[in-house]
C-alpha cells in the first residue's frame, strides 16, 4: 500500500516536547504525582481581562475578514513598541511577520533560506524542534555541544571548527536563564558575529 504521507514528513521525528508532555498528562490522569517539565504550558488559567478582551475582539466586523499575510499593522506596530521597550531594539513594523507560534516561524524561516544540502550551525542544548524545522526544509543540522564548564556558550574556535562550505546560517537560541542572566555579553554576540561575516 502507498504511504498516505510524503517521504519528508515521515521522516520528521516526533516532537518529543510533546511526547513527554502527554506521558506526564497520561500519569496525572492515572492519579500520579507527577510534575509536568514538558511542555511550557502555564499552570493557571487565562487571566480573565486576557478571555474579554478575546470574546470583545469576535464582534468587530474588521476582524471578521481575512489578516494581512504578515499579521494586523496595529499588532505590528505594539510589537515594534514592545521590543523597543523591553529589548532596546528598534524595528520596524515592515520587519515583523505575526506567526500562529515558534514553530511556524522557525521552520518558515528555514523553508525561506535552506537549499537541500545546506547546514545550519546549532549549538547545544536547543528546542528539540529545531533539528526537524531544518531537516525538513532540506538542510542538515551541525549540532555544537557547550556545556555548563562553558557556561553553554559556543565559541567562535567551535564554530571555526564546525564551519563548511555549506554552511548557511548559525541559530542562536537564549535559554530562558540565559535571558534573565543576560546571558550573551555584547563582547561574545560580536565575536560571533564577526566569526559568521569572516565566513561569507
Amino acid at each position: 500500500m502507498t504511504p498516505r504521507i510524503s517521504s519528508r514528513i515521515a521522516a520528521i521525528a516526533e516532537s518529543a516536547t510533546l511526547a513527554v508532555d502527554a506521558k506526564a498528562k497520561a500519569l496525572k490522569a492515572a492519579g500520579r504525582p507527577v510534575i509536568g517539565f514538558g511542555a511550557g504550558e502555564p499552570d493557571f488559567p487565562t487571566p480573565a481581562y486576557v478571555v474579554e478582551a478575546a470574546a470583545a475582539a469576535t464582534h468587530v466586523v474588521a476582524n471578521h475578514r481575512y489578516t494581512p499575510t504578515p499579521g494586523l499593522p496595529e499588532l505590528r506596530e505594539a510589537i515594534v513598541a514592545k521590543t523597543k521597550r523591553d529589548s532596546n531594539y528598534v524595528i520596524t513594523a515592515d520587519q515583523v511577520l505575526v506567526t500562529n507560534g515558534g514553530k511556524q516561524a522557525v521552520y518558515q524561516a528555514f523553508a525561506s533560506i535552506i537549499d537541500p544540502g545546506d547546514e545550519v550551525l546549532l549549538p547545544s542544548p536547543f528546542w528539540t524542534t529545531y533539528p526537524e524545522c531544518i531537516k525538513l526544509a532540506g538542510g542538515k543540522a551541525v549540532e555544537i555541544f557547550a556545556d555548563e564548564t562553558q557556561n553553554y556558550l559556543v565559541t567562535v574556535e567551535q564554530l571555526e571548527a564546525a564551519r563548511t562550505p555549506k554552511t548557511k546560517a548559525l541559530l542562536l537560541k537564549l535559554l530562558a536563564h540565559q535571558r534573565q542572566k543576560h546571558y550573551f555579553s555584547v563582547l561574545h554576540l560580536t565575536q560571533l558575529v564577526l566569526c559568521i561575516q569572516l565566513s561569507k
